[in-house]
């Protein structure tokens, strides 16, 4: 894939500058979403798979102005 979806490698974006102490969620609401995750997909509500096709029909400005 050679998508805005899959920019691991692109050139042209600068180097990804690692954070010092870094926490695992940046945000109250990532971390309720990262649980909301993993709840529908032990009841098999939500698949990890049907989710990231979602993400990728996203246009590309949407997924880059995205948090």
């Amino acid at each position: 894939m050679n998508s805005i979806h899959d920019m691991g490698g692109m050139h042209g974006f600068g180097r990804v500058e690692a954070e010092p102490n870094e926490p695992t969620f940046h945000a109250p609401w990532e971390g309720r979403v990262a649980a909301l995750y993993r709840a529908m997909g032990f009841t098999r509500l939500c698949f990890i798979d049907a989710n990231r096709a979602m993400i990728e029909s996203l246009p590309a400005a949407t997924y880059l102005t995205a948090s």
